[in-house]
């Protein structure tokens, strides 16, 4: 502390009115930076109040330049009146310098970077209801709304209506149990727009432990999910490709086995579709597989997965389901598919081969059977549905 005040080391006691930086003449004695002068003032002036006894104690901070070292420090100052004598005067005054330097330039980089946190950061806070507290400016732009229009309001408030009530009760019986919650989430702007953010909660204690709130921080992977989406999807139809399909079959395979969950596949053929091109050219041949595709999504559940298995092959993931239930499904598929008109070809037909996941299936053995039960719809006339246990 002496070679901060630049003091005498030599020196046992010194003069408080002579170099004290706090309570001799600043100016005389240091020197302190223009924006740090009204401070310095007021830090002097209730220590004046305090030796002229208009006040008992006094706590404050200060800046001080040390000219020597080329070099500004920050200080706690602190005093109190601890005696007194009989005409009032005091004999016994208390007082302590403490560097906190080191806590300060803490603070200026905290706060500068705060500032830039606040502006490329997407932090939003909550209470334990759920209720925003706190919102960064980065995710007031991404969510079109303002801080004032967020602060109170739940994140409902962006809520995509595609993204499953499974994936909140997931998170927050994650967050309640004090352990942090990563996944990703489709939202919606205030206009609307629909965006992807890749989201981190984690929950807040207070001082005794107990959870005090939720901090969640987002990531705009709205960019990522579209490249995703392109990637897994047949260009023609926009159904899922092979190679999103394939993710998928294991995906239920996997669930399967762990939960011992039934799920089916249903392979389906365009029959007589090379008499289509031939007849009629590869334009009209594209134009029936597009609105085949809208029939095979139109008539599905929201939980089936449909995709474009290659050429005019067509295939149906249907989860939680056995072969009857497939079958049915399928049936209703023949239906729909036989009483379409197609608008450059009039009528046509298909045919379906379903199967039912086994213990020790593969894709490639559940596949297998689905092609064999096709095929026999094939060789029985098509336009039908046969299956193969």
């Amino acid at each position: 502390m002496k070679d901060k005040f630049s003091l005498d080391k030599n020196l046992e006691k010194h003069s408080v009115a002579e170099t004290c930086p706090i309570a001799c003449d600043y100016n005389k004695n240091i020197d302190l930076a223009t924006s740090a002068q009204e401070k310095a003032k007021l830090v002097f002036s209730e220590y004046s109040q305090l030796i002229s006894q208009e006040i008992d104690e006094y706590k404050n901070k200060f800046p001080y330049y040390n000219q020597e070292l080329n070099k500004t420090f920050y200080f706690s100052s602190r005093a109190k009146v601890l005696e007194k004598d009989k005409k009032n005067n005091i004999t016994i005054l208390y007082g302590i310098i403490e560097d906190i330097t080191f806590i300060e330039l803490q603070k200026k980089e905290l706060e500068k970077n705060s500032d830039t946190i606040d502006k490329y950061v997407m932090i939003s806070t909550t209470d334990l209801k759920g209720n925003i507290t706190d919102v960064s400016t980065s995710f007031c732009e991404l969510s079109g709304y303002t801080k004032d229009e967020l602060i109170g309001a739940t994140h409902s408030i962006i809520r995509h209506p595609d993204t499953p009530n499974k994936i909140f009760k997931d998170m927050w019986l994650t967050i309640k149990k004090g352990n942090t919650w990563k996944g990703e989430i489709k939202d919606k702007n205030k206009n609307g727009e629909s965006f992807w953010i890749y989201n981190i909660i984690s929950p807040n204690f207070d001082e005794k432990g107990k959870i005090s709130g939720y901090t969640s921080i987002k990531h705009n992977v709205t960019d990522k999910k579209t490249i995703e989406k392109l990637s897994q999807r047949d260009k023609l139809t926009n159904l899922y490709n092979r190679i999103k399909i394939d993710d998928t079959l294991n995906r239920e395979i996997e669930k399967a086995k762990r939960y011992k969950l039934n799920f089916s596949i249903v392979i389906i053929d365009i029959d007589n579709f090379k008499s289509i091109n031939d007849k009629h050219g590869h334009i009209a041949g594209d134009k029936v597989l597009i609105e085949f595709a809208k029939i095979l999504k139109t008539n599905i559940r929201k939980i089936d997965t449909a995709g474009r298995w290659g050429g005019e092959e067509f295939i149906i993931i249907s989860e939680n389901t056995d072969i009857y239930s497939t079958q049915q499904l399928a049936e209703k598929l023949r239906l729909s598919i036989e009483n379409f008109d197609f608008e450059m070809i009039g009528k046509n037909t298909a045919s379906f081969g379903v199967s039912q996941y086994k213990e020790n299936d593969t894709i490639e053995s559940l596949i297998n059977r689905a092609d064999k039960a096709l095929y026999k719809a094939k060789k029985n006339g098509k336009n039908r549905v046969e299956i193969l246990k």
